[in-house]
């Protein structure tokens, strides 16, 4: 407790009230987990003085969150890195604050915590408004009504994102069905790209994945053998494949194509086999019980962020977005194609 409290003071210094709620009692009456953050007044942002209002053209907001500070809304994060979040998020929640400041809204609030569980019952509990979460994360918070996808995150400048699944050149695997017989390093079991979607584009196309103790037992007859590549002594995928120690590996694209995570040199040795459907990048959700009104305000903003120069600083604070849009056509699809996956996946 007293390293998160220290790390965070670090990143974020003593300007703004810092509270740490941590549920080890079940007859703890505030039910609170996870980290709590009240972030400044909107007054004290520069982004207040430095961009246009959006919102001061839309007409006055419900009431959202009735505190002694005011009416407050809260940004939530599912993660245990405070160092890496507090600062990104902080960076929305002033430009949030600023914006609404003339609309009812005395701030914006951030909670972290460091499960799906326990987000999802934050939002069961009202307690968090708006939740940024990758495809299946954001398809599972939502499977029981409590929160609403409301925008497609342009994530690090990018809508929708491929896996591909590569082999060695030489190894003589030029299609799927050439993977039967063969071992498959998958990166880690929490890895969208690398495990999550080409286990269920595999089992979608028909074929029988097993799990494996290890890259060196061959896998049962008619059958694709699996293991983990952080289970493989700390090598990732692509470099148990470019060693020989599985036949095949998968990555996003966005891995594919970058040099700082496959070199120029393991890319030649190399062949792409498959690339799935692209599926949406991240998305943007919000508390269902949320007033409509309010939803909507919310949307309008984030949707135009872009548009100025304050916007796109916090944009680029703010994990790299480069924007935000409405989940419609191109999202549409990108999202039924996560749907159709996840779905496969729950499965197993």
């Amino acid at each position: 407790m007293i390293k998160i409290l220290a790390a965070v003071l670090a990143v974020l210094g003593t300007a703004a009230a810092l509270m740490i709620y941590v549920n080890t009692d079940e007859d703890n009456e505030s039910g609170r987990r996870g980290l709590v953050y009240e972030s400044t007044a909107p007054e004290s942002s520069p982004s207040a003085t430095e961009t246009t209002s959006v919102a001061s053209a839309l007409a006055p907001l419900p009431l959202v969150r009735s505190t002694e500070a005011g009416n407050r809304l809260v940004i939530g994060r599912i993660s245990t890195d405070v160092q890496k979040y507090i600062p990104r998020l902080q960076a929305m929640a002033d430009y949030l604050s600023s914006e609404l400041a003339d609309q009812g809204i005395t701030g914006v609030d951030i909670r972290l915590v460091d499960t799906l569980e326990e987000m999802r019952e934050l939002f069961r509990r009202g307690e968090v408004d708006l939740v940024s979460e990758t495809a299946f994360g954001a398809i599972e918070l939502e499977r029981d009504g409590l929160t609403e996808m409301l925008l497609r995150e342009w994530k690090s400048g990018v809508p929708e994102y491929s896996t591909v699944i590569f082999a060695r050149r030489d190894s003589g695997i030029g299609s799927l069905d050439d993977l039967i017989g063969r071992n498959f390093v998958f990166e880690d079991r929490g890895s969208t790209s690398g495990y999550l979607v080409p286990r269920a584009y595999l089992a979608r196309a028909g074929y029988d994945l097993v799990q494996i103790q290890n890259l060196r037992v061959s896998p049962p007859a008619g059958s694709i053998g699996f293991a983990f590549a952080d289970d493989g002594g700390g090598d990732n995928a692509v470099s148990q494949v470019v060693r020989g120690m599985a036949d095949v590996g998968a990555a996003s694209n966005l891995d594919w194509e970058d040099e700082e995570e496959v070199s120029r040199a393991d890319r030649s040795n190399l062949v792409v086999v498959h690339e799935t459907d692209p599926i949406i990048r991240s998305i943007m959700l919000v508390r269902s019980s949320l007033d409509p009104v309010v939803k909507e305000r919310l949307a309008t903003l984030l949707e135009r962020m872009h548009e100025t120069a304050a916007g796109r600083e916090t944009l680029r604070q703010y994990s790299k977005v480069a924007r935000f849009d409405r989940i419609e056509g191109d999202a549409l699809v990108t999202l039924l194609n996560a749907r159709f996956m996840y779905e496969t996946f729950r499965s197993f």
